[in-house]
Protein backbone atom coordinates (compact mmCIF):
# COMPACT_ATOMS: atom_id res chain seq x y z
CA UNK A 1 0.00 0.00 0.00
CA UNK A 2 1.47 3.41 -0.94
CA UNK A 3 0.10 6.67 0.12
CA UNK A 4 -0.43 9.33 -2.82
CA UNK A 5 -0.24 13.05 -1.35
CA UNK A 6 -3.21 14.86 -2.72
CA UNK A 7 -2.43 17.49 -5.51
CA UNK A 8 -4.73 19.70 -3.30
CA UNK A 9 -2.69 20.14 -0.77
CA UNK A 10 0.42 20.74 -2.77
CA UNK A 11 0.53 24.73 -1.48
CA UNK A 12 0.45 23.34 2.07
CA UNK A 13 3.61 21.05 1.52
CA UNK A 14 5.55 23.79 -0.40
CA UNK A 15 4.45 26.11 2.55
CA UNK A 16 6.25 23.30 5.40
CA UNK A 17 8.79 22.86 2.99
CA UNK A 18 9.53 26.52 2.60
CA UNK A 19 9.27 27.07 6.70
CA UNK A 20 11.78 24.51 7.16
CA UNK A 21 14.29 26.49 4.86
CA UNK A 22 13.75 29.63 6.43
CA UNK A 23 14.29 27.54 9.83
CA UNK A 24 17.86 26.29 8.43
CA UNK A 25 18.66 29.85 6.88
CA UNK A 26 18.06 31.38 10.89
CA UNK A 27 20.48 28.58 11.91
CA UNK A 28 22.91 30.18 9.46
CA UNK A 29 22.25 33.59 10.72
CA UNK A 30 21.96 32.62 14.50
CA UNK A 31 25.71 30.68 14.07
CA UNK A 32 27.17 34.33 12.17
CA UNK A 33 25.46 36.36 14.62
CA UNK A 34 27.10 34.20 17.42
CA UNK A 35 30.66 33.98 16.42
CA UNK A 36 30.93 38.04 15.36
CA UNK A 37 30.02 38.61 19.03
CA UNK A 38 26.84 40.61 17.35
CA UNK A 39 24.20 39.14 19.79
CA UNK A 40 24.12 41.83 22.68
CA UNK A 41 24.38 44.78 20.16
CA UNK A 42 20.55 45.39 20.39
CA UNK A 43 19.66 46.31 23.80
CA UNK A 44 15.53 46.52 23.17
CA UNK A 45 13.02 43.84 22.09
CA UNK A 46 10.99 45.75 20.04
CA UNK A 47 8.81 42.68 18.12
CA UNK A 48 7.40 45.26 16.05
CA UNK A 49 8.97 48.55 16.03
CA UNK A 50 12.35 47.53 15.82
CA UNK A 51 12.02 46.13 12.55
CA UNK A 52 13.37 49.75 11.47
CA UNK A 53 17.18 50.33 11.81
CA UNK A 54 18.40 53.66 12.49
CA UNK A 55 17.84 55.94 10.03
CA UNK A 56 20.37 58.71 10.97
CA UNK A 57 23.40 59.57 13.18
CA UNK A 58 21.35 60.68 15.99
CA UNK A 59 19.79 57.32 15.88
CA UNK A 60 22.78 55.26 15.64
CA UNK A 61 24.16 57.73 18.41
CA UNK A 62 21.33 56.51 20.51
CA UNK A 63 21.40 52.80 19.83
CA UNK A 64 25.58 53.27 20.68
CA UNK A 65 25.00 54.67 23.67
CA UNK A 66 22.78 51.95 25.05
CA UNK A 67 25.35 49.52 24.04
CA UNK A 68 27.99 51.20 25.54
CA UNK A 69 26.36 50.70 28.84
CA UNK A 70 26.12 47.18 28.70
CA UNK A 71 28.49 44.96 30.34
CA UNK A 72 29.75 43.61 27.05
CA UNK A 73 30.80 47.07 26.24
CA UNK A 74 32.42 47.79 29.62
CA UNK A 75 33.88 44.77 29.48
CA UNK A 76 34.89 43.39 26.54
CA UNK A 77 35.17 46.17 24.20
CA UNK A 78 35.44 49.68 25.55
CA UNK A 79 37.76 50.66 22.36
CA UNK A 80 34.60 49.83 19.72
CA UNK A 81 33.64 52.58 17.63
CA UNK A 82 30.70 53.35 15.32
CA UNK A 83 31.84 51.45 12.46
CA UNK A 84 32.64 48.16 14.91
CA UNK A 85 28.87 48.63 16.33
CA UNK A 86 27.73 48.98 13.15
CA UNK A 87 28.81 45.77 11.90
CA UNK A 88 27.60 43.67 15.04
CA UNK A 89 24.47 45.36 14.86
CA UNK A 90 23.71 44.26 11.67
CA UNK A 91 24.27 40.82 12.05
CA UNK A 92 21.75 40.98 15.11
CA UNK A 93 19.25 43.14 13.13
CA UNK A 94 19.61 40.52 10.52
CA UNK A 95 19.33 37.54 12.83
CA UNK A 96 15.87 39.48 14.09
CA UNK A 97 14.15 40.59 11.09
CA UNK A 98 14.83 36.88 9.50
CA UNK A 99 12.31 35.99 12.80
CA UNK A 100 9.74 38.34 11.74
CA UNK A 101 9.85 37.44 8.31
CA UNK A 102 9.77 33.65 8.97
CA UNK A 103 6.41 35.14 11.43
CA UNK A 104 4.74 36.62 8.30
CA UNK A 105 5.86 33.56 6.34
CA UNK A 106 4.15 31.14 8.90
CA UNK A 107 1.13 33.39 9.57
CA UNK A 108 -0.55 34.92 6.37
CA UNK A 109 -0.09 31.57 4.11
CA UNK A 110 -1.79 30.00 7.33
CA UNK A 111 -4.94 33.09 7.13
CA UNK A 112 -5.04 31.94 3.47
CA UNK A 113 -5.17 28.54 3.45
CA UNK A 114 -7.70 28.17 6.65
CA UNK A 115 -9.88 30.57 4.80
CA UNK A 116 -9.70 28.10 1.51
CA UNK A 117 -10.67 25.21 4.27
CA UNK A 118 -7.31 22.98 3.52
CA UNK A 119 -6.31 22.86 6.88
CA UNK A 120 -8.72 20.80 8.66
CA UNK A 121 -8.66 18.23 11.80
CA UNK A 122 -4.81 17.11 12.61
CA UNK A 123 -3.59 19.50 9.91
CA UNK A 124 -5.33 22.22 11.57
CA UNK A 125 -4.40 21.42 14.95
CA UNK A 126 -0.36 20.92 14.12
CA UNK A 127 -0.38 24.22 11.89
CA UNK A 128 -1.81 26.19 15.07
CA UNK A 129 0.70 24.37 17.09
CA UNK A 130 3.64 25.43 14.65
CA UNK A 131 2.60 29.23 15.15
CA UNK A 132 2.62 28.90 19.03
CA UNK A 133 5.97 27.44 18.77
CA UNK A 134 7.28 29.63 16.67
CA UNK A 135 6.28 32.52 18.74
CA UNK A 136 7.82 30.88 22.00
CA UNK A 137 11.13 30.61 19.82
CA UNK A 138 10.92 34.54 19.79
CA UNK A 139 10.41 35.14 23.07
CA UNK A 140 13.04 32.46 24.20
CA UNK A 141 15.48 34.46 22.22
CA UNK A 142 15.02 37.38 24.12
CA UNK A 143 15.08 35.92 27.25
CA UNK A 144 18.60 34.73 26.11
CA UNK A 145 19.69 38.04 25.28
CA UNK A 146 18.39 39.40 27.96
CA UNK A 147 20.65 37.24 30.35
CA UNK A 148 23.76 39.21 28.77
CA UNK A 149 22.61 43.17 29.13
CA UNK A 150 22.74 43.39 33.16
CA UNK A 151 25.79 41.77 34.90
CA UNK A 152 27.64 39.69 32.56
CA UNK A 153 28.93 40.17 28.75
CA UNK A 154 27.91 37.07 27.78
CA UNK A 155 24.44 35.53 27.50
CA UNK A 156 23.32 32.56 29.44
CA UNK A 157 24.70 29.41 27.98
CA UNK A 158 21.70 27.11 29.70
CA UNK A 159 18.94 29.84 27.96
CA UNK A 160 21.39 29.58 24.71
CA UNK A 161 20.60 26.12 24.62
CA UNK A 162 16.95 26.27 25.77
CA UNK A 163 16.43 28.74 22.86
CA UNK A 164 17.99 26.29 19.92
CA UNK A 165 16.44 23.24 21.07
CA UNK A 166 13.21 25.15 20.87
CA UNK A 167 14.13 26.24 17.23
CA UNK A 168 14.71 22.65 16.36
CA UNK A 169 11.99 20.94 17.74
CA UNK A 170 9.80 23.79 15.71
CA UNK A 171 11.68 22.87 12.57
CA UNK A 172 11.23 19.08 13.57
CA UNK A 173 7.38 19.76 14.33
CA UNK A 174 7.11 21.80 10.61
CA UNK A 175 9.28 18.65 8.74
CA UNK A 176 7.16 16.26 10.75
CA UNK A 177 3.89 17.42 9.62
CA UNK A 178 5.18 17.61 5.93
CA UNK A 179 6.32 14.00 5.99
CA UNK A 180 3.24 13.40 7.37
CA UNK A 181 1.59 15.05 4.34
CA UNK A 182 3.79 13.71 1.84
CA UNK A 183 3.81 10.21 3.00
CA UNK A 184 1.09 9.61 5.64
CA UNK A 185 0.88 10.06 8.79
CA UNK A 186 3.01 8.38 11.50
CA UNK A 187 3.26 8.19 15.08
CA UNK A 188 6.18 8.96 17.14
CA UNK A 189 5.85 5.73 18.84
CA UNK A 190 7.78 3.02 16.85
CA UNK A 191 6.18 0.13 15.04
CA UNK A 192 8.32 -2.65 17.72
CA UNK A 193 11.11 -3.39 14.86
CA UNK A 194 15.31 -3.00 15.77
CA UNK A 195 15.71 0.29 13.58
CA UNK A 196 12.58 1.79 15.20
CA UNK A 197 14.22 1.58 18.65
CA UNK A 198 17.54 2.26 17.76
CA UNK A 199 16.69 5.51 15.52
CA UNK A 200 14.63 7.05 18.31
CA UNK A 201 17.76 5.52 20.55
CA UNK A 202 19.89 7.94 18.49
CA UNK A 203 17.60 10.94 18.48
CA UNK A 204 18.51 11.13 22.55
CA UNK A 205 22.02 10.95 21.92
CA UNK A 206 21.42 13.50 18.97
CA UNK A 207 19.25 15.48 21.38
CA UNK A 208 22.05 15.32 24.07
CA UNK A 209 24.80 16.16 21.72
CA UNK A 210 22.90 19.53 20.78
CA UNK A 211 22.53 20.63 24.02
CA UNK A 212 26.20 20.16 24.95
CA UNK A 213 27.05 21.82 21.70
CA UNK A 214 25.05 25.05 22.68
CA UNK A 215 26.82 24.76 26.22
CA UNK A 216 30.20 25.02 23.88
CA UNK A 217 29.30 27.52 21.71
CA UNK A 218 27.55 29.95 24.60
CA UNK A 219 31.07 29.54 26.95
CA UNK A 220 33.25 29.72 23.94
CA UNK A 221 34.50 26.20 25.23
CA UNK A 222 36.15 25.71 21.73
CA UNK A 223 38.83 27.91 22.35
CA UNK A 224 39.90 25.41 25.44
CA UNK A 225 41.65 22.62 23.66
CA UNK A 226 42.16 22.74 19.67
CA UNK A 227 44.13 19.56 19.20
CA UNK A 228 42.38 16.23 18.13
CA UNK A 229 41.64 13.54 19.02
CA UNK A 230 43.53 14.46 22.41
CA UNK A 231 43.08 17.70 24.52
CA UNK A 232 46.49 19.10 24.24
CA UNK A 233 48.06 15.58 24.62
CA UNK A 234 45.39 14.00 27.02
CA UNK A 235 41.99 12.16 26.90
CA UNK A 236 40.96 14.31 29.80
CA UNK A 237 43.10 16.90 31.32
CA UNK A 238 42.92 17.93 35.26
CA UNK A 239 41.04 20.52 34.81
CA UNK A 240 38.03 18.95 33.15
CA UNK A 241 37.29 17.63 36.77
CA UNK A 242 38.29 20.79 38.89
CA UNK A 243 35.43 21.20 41.08
CA UNK A 244 33.92 18.56 43.30
CA UNK A 245 30.42 18.89 41.71
CA UNK A 246 30.02 16.72 38.48
CA UNK A 247 27.53 19.16 37.11
CA UNK A 248 29.79 22.04 37.61
CA UNK A 249 32.55 20.59 35.96
CA UNK A 250 30.06 18.82 33.01
CA UNK A 251 27.92 21.61 32.78
CA UNK A 252 28.90 25.23 33.82
CA UNK A 253 32.84 24.71 33.33
CA UNK A 254 34.57 25.12 30.17
CA UNK A 255 36.80 22.27 30.06
CA UNK A 256 34.18 19.87 31.01
CA UNK A 257 32.00 20.84 28.48
CA UNK A 258 34.28 20.67 25.85
CA UNK A 259 34.73 17.30 27.13
CA UNK A 260 31.39 15.86 27.18
CA UNK A 261 30.94 17.49 23.58
CA UNK A 262 34.23 15.74 21.56
CA UNK A 263 33.48 12.59 23.05
CA UNK A 264 29.95 12.55 23.08
CA UNK A 265 30.58 12.90 19.10
CA UNK A 266 32.24 9.80 18.83
CA UNK A 267 29.04 7.43 20.49
CA UNK A 268 26.84 9.05 18.25
CA UNK A 269 28.81 9.05 15.11
CA UNK A 270 29.43 4.84 15.87
CA UNK A 271 25.31 5.14 16.74
CA UNK A 272 24.60 6.58 13.51
CA UNK A 273 27.10 4.52 11.76
CA UNK A 274 26.08 0.91 13.07
CA UNK A 275 22.45 2.26 12.69
CA UNK A 276 22.92 3.03 9.32
CA UNK A 277 24.97 -0.50 8.24
CA UNK A 278 23.17 -2.82 10.47
CA UNK A 279 19.95 -1.77 8.90
CA UNK A 280 20.64 -1.00 5.07
CA UNK A 281 18.38 -3.67 4.20
CA UNK A 282 14.97 -3.07 6.28
CA UNK A 283 12.51 -1.70 4.01
CA UNK A 284 12.41 1.62 5.99
CA UNK A 285 15.99 2.17 5.64
CA UNK A 286 16.66 1.42 2.13
CA UNK A 287 16.23 5.19 0.57
CA UNK A 288 17.88 6.91 3.60
CA UNK A 289 20.70 5.31 5.37
CA UNK A 290 23.34 6.25 2.85
CA UNK A 291 22.33 9.88 3.89
CA UNK A 292 22.54 8.99 7.34
CA UNK A 293 26.53 7.94 7.10
CA UNK A 294 26.96 10.69 4.91
CA UNK A 295 25.54 13.32 7.24
CA UNK A 296 27.13 11.62 10.27
CA UNK A 297 30.28 11.43 8.37
CA UNK A 298 30.23 15.40 7.52
CA UNK A 299 29.26 16.68 10.53
CA UNK A 300 31.87 14.84 12.59
CA UNK A 301 34.14 16.22 9.92
CA UNK A 302 33.38 19.80 10.65
CA UNK A 303 33.60 19.20 14.07
CA UNK A 304 37.26 18.66 14.22
CA UNK A 305 38.15 21.61 11.85
CA UNK A 306 36.02 23.57 13.54
CA UNK A 307 37.56 22.43 16.78
CA UNK A 308 41.26 22.97 15.15
CA UNK A 309 40.78 25.95 13.64
CA UNK A 310 40.16 27.81 16.90
CA UNK A 311 36.31 27.92 15.82
CA UNK A 312 36.93 29.83 12.85
CA UNK A 313 33.45 31.50 11.45
CA UNK A 314 32.67 29.00 8.05
CA UNK A 315 33.37 25.50 9.67
CA UNK A 316 31.67 26.89 12.70
CA UNK A 317 28.53 27.90 11.01
CA UNK A 318 28.65 24.70 8.76
CA UNK A 319 28.83 22.34 11.39
CA UNK A 320 25.90 23.88 13.75
CA UNK A 321 23.42 23.53 10.27
CA UNK A 322 24.84 20.45 10.18
CA UNK A 323 23.21 19.57 13.31
CA UNK A 324 19.79 20.68 11.80
CA UNK A 325 20.43 18.70 8.01
CA UNK A 326 21.10 15.26 10.68
CA UNK A 327 18.15 15.67 12.47
CA UNK A 328 16.15 16.06 9.48
CA UNK A 329 17.91 12.76 8.21
CA UNK A 330 17.19 10.86 11.42
CA UNK A 331 13.59 12.15 11.37
CA UNK A 332 13.00 10.82 8.37
CA UNK A 333 14.21 7.65 9.74
CA UNK A 334 12.35 7.63 12.57
CA UNK A 335 9.26 8.38 10.73
CA UNK A 336 9.05 5.70 8.31
CA UNK A 337 9.45 3.31 11.17
CA UNK A 338 6.49 4.86 13.65
CA UNK A 339 3.19 3.53 13.69
CA UNK A 340 0.99 4.00 11.09
CA UNK A 341 -1.76 7.40 12.85
CA UNK A 342 -5.05 7.05 12.92
CA UNK A 343 -7.49 7.38 9.83
CA UNK A 344 -9.64 10.16 9.98
CA UNK A 345 -12.22 12.21 8.42
CA UNK A 346 -11.02 16.24 9.04
CA UNK A 347 -7.26 15.74 7.24
CA UNK A 348 -6.68 12.19 5.70
CA UNK A 349 -9.72 12.10 3.40
CA UNK A 350 -6.68 14.09 1.72
CA UNK A 351 -5.02 11.25 0.67
CA UNK A 352 -5.66 8.34 -1.03
CA UNK A 353 -3.99 4.63 -1.10
CA UNK A 354 -3.13 2.96 -4.28
CA UNK A 355 -2.26 -0.52 -4.61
Amino acid sequence: MTTIPDVSLRPVRRWLLIGCVLIACMVIIGGITRLTGSGLSITEWKPIMGALPPLNAAQWEEAFVKYRQTPEFTLKNPHMEMTGFKHIFFWEYMHRNWGRLMGLVFIFPFLWFWYKGMLKGWLMRRSMAILVAGGIVGVLGWYMVASGLQDRPEVSHFRLAIHLCAAFAVFSLVWWTWLDMRKGRRSWRGDGSSPARWSRIVLLLLFAQIVWGAFTAGMDAGLSYNTWPLMNGAFMPENVIAFDSAWTNFTDHRDGVQFIHRNLAWVLATAVVALALRHRRHAALVGIWPWLLAGVLAQFALGVITLITRVHIVPGVAHQLGALVLLALLLVAIHATGRAGSKGNHGDQRSVTAK
